[in-house]
């Protein structure tokens, strides 16, 4: 058995800075996802900021954890490097929430568990810090949109006024684009950053004699890709978006935001790649035009699970064929995505033939 190492006192900083080589190190031997271990790095790197990069790490105590917590309650969330989170009304929400809180610390638990390890504190601090409660969602509780309050979000008109630009006005290569937007994220839900992530070229005929076009999700969670089968519908609506003559990114652009604006699938009305608050912003715009009587708030997210719940249970697919198109490696995992509905549930015991 080994014996344990001997302590070493090193600062917060140069132990965050070697953390994240390590981490970097799980990436390029496939243990760890690229954007899971940026995250991570994010958020260390913030923790080194609220203690002092100085401060010897082992001299951080439960105490210091739980204050630098409160401070970033208060602080913007560093994921979001263009404008800040926003809540399912559209508006901005200051500070961080629950869950927020409890990826940082979870990030910071990492640190000290490595640093244990490495013989850089002889006690984890982390044993004492009080865990963030995360509310559950309540059993029932609906994530999603119906069948008829989708429809609604679609139909929604564009949410921008009519600038005239060219031969189509700019509100009308929007609602093109919204509708590309809003079809493939109710239809087939892959997650915002892999549509965000998309180029044009990803939109491929799909293989075989069936016809049919797909989107190849180039790098979805856990760096698996896959195609995502498009409708009919869909494939008509991003063919017009195309020949609407959509926006080019500003002159003024560096050379290399030009290219990845032309590569893109979808932009924003100024040209450039959408990143996915402008998905979250645009679903929520779109939602605050639907109909009164109709009206939910919804989010991106929320639209995967609308996809995966119709998909199960009105168009008929069967769970594998559900998680194929989600991107999920374990059918368990899709279970998560279904709204629980008590309208479902009596339609299922109708079409029972023991209950005829």
């Amino acid at each position: 058995m080994a014996a344990p190492r001997e302590l070493s006192r090193v600062e917060v900083g140069a132990a965050v800075r070697e953390y994240a080589d390590v981490l970097a190190l799980r990436v390029a031997m496939g243990a760890l996802a690229a954007s899971t271990a940026s995250a991570y790095v994010r958020d260390v790197e913030e923790f080194a900021r609220l203690v002092g990069s100085s401060v010897v790490l082992d001299d951080v105590e439960s105490s210091d954890v739980e204050l630098a917590v409160v401070r970033i309650a208060n602080a913007p969330d560093l994921r979001f490097s263009r404008g800040r989170k926003i809540g399912a009304d559209g508006e901005d929400v200051p500070g961080r929430g629950l869950h927020a809180r409890a990826r940082w610390l979870a990030s910071v638990r990492g640190l000290f568990r490595w640093a244990r390890q490495s013989g850089y504190v002889r006690a984890d601090p982390m044993e004492l810090v009080a865990a963030v409660r995360v509310p559950t969602r309540a059993k029932g509780a609906r994530l999603g949109l119906s069948v008829e309050e989708a429809v609604a979000l679609r139909e929604s008109p564009p949410a921008l006024p009519g600038a005239v630009s060219g031969r189509v006005r700019a509100d009308q290569r929007l609602a093109l684009r919204d509708e590309v937007i809003l079809r493939l994220l109710t239809e087939t839900g892959p997650r915002v950053s892999e549509l965000c992530a998309a180029n044009a070229d990803d939109v491929r005929p799909l293989s075989g004699d069936g016809g049919g076009w797909v989107l190849h999700i180039r790098r979805g969670k856990g760096g698996k890709a896959r195609d995502v089968p498009l409708s009919e519908a869909l494939v008509a609506a991003l063919a017009a978006y195309r020949e609407g003559e959509r926006p080019a990114p500003p002159a003024s652009d560096p050379v290399e935001v030009r290219a990845d604006a032309a590569r893109a699938l979808v932009v924003t009305v100024r040209g450039r790649r959408m990143c996915p608050r402008d998905v979250q912003r645009m679903v929520a715009r779109h939602v605050r035009l639907m109909p009164a009587g109709l009206r939910q708030a919804v989010t991106p997210h929320g639209l995967r699970h609308t996809a995966a719940t119709v998909l199960l249970r009105q168009a008929g697919a069967d769970v594998g064929t559900v998680a194929d198109i989600l991107g999920h490696g374990d059918v368990s995992t899709t279970s998560v995505y279904l709204d629980a509905s008590v309208v479902a549930a009596a339609e299922a015991l109708g079409r029972s033939p023991l209950a005829r």
